[in-house]
């Protein structure tokens, strides 16, 4: 394996404790799927499933299909 899954999953757990309490019992109260917003937030960032800038045009068809 290339890359280790811990650190990314420390980076995953740190960005929950960081989150305020009211939005965490939203989403999960309101059964908020977390792809979508993972997905929103890439295609604004503008690059495909390789990280090549791609435009946001062309992102949002790769990550809003």
């Amino acid at each position: 394996m290339d890359i280790n899954p811990l650190s990314h999953w420390e980076s995953i757990e740190g960005m929950f404790t960081r989150t305020n309490g009211e939005i965490l019992r939203f989403i999960l109260s309101h059964k908020i799927p977390l792809e979508m917003f993972i997905r929103y937030e890439l295609a604004c960032r503008g690059h495909d499933e390789n990280h090549k800038w791609v435009g946001f045009e062309k992102a949002e068809k790769i990550w809003l299909k």
